[in-house]
């Protein structure tokens, strides 16, 4: 049961992680992230520290969607993830 928890750790703990990185490179080539920029009328704009950058509807949705799950998946990663990487381990000593 706690090599199951070390595995199941280990994945999402990475996956978060590797989900942040490509959000990052995309936001980084695209012009920045939906959740920052704006929608006027048919226009959609990415930010990226107040520079705007149009884009098309696919595109912003896309990074809309991207962003979101880096927000959910990061903590997840990082705390549930961490969280039981390091339950296993206290449990692999005792």
């Amino acid at each position: 049961m706690r090599r199951h928890l070390e595995i199941l750790g280990t994945v999402l703990f990475f996956i978060a992680w590797i989900n942040f990185v490509v959000f990052w490179v995309v936001a980084v080539s695209i012009g920045g992230d939906a959740i920052s920029g704006k929608v006027e009328g048919n226009r959609y704009y990415l930010s990226n520290h107040g520079k705007l950058t149009e884009v098309s509807h696919r595109v912003w949705n896309y990074a809309r969607a991207h962003t979101i799950s880096t927000f959910i998946a990061l903590p997840i990663g990082a705390f549930v993830g961490g969280g039981l990487i390091a339950y296993s381990q206290r449990t692999k000593a005792a």
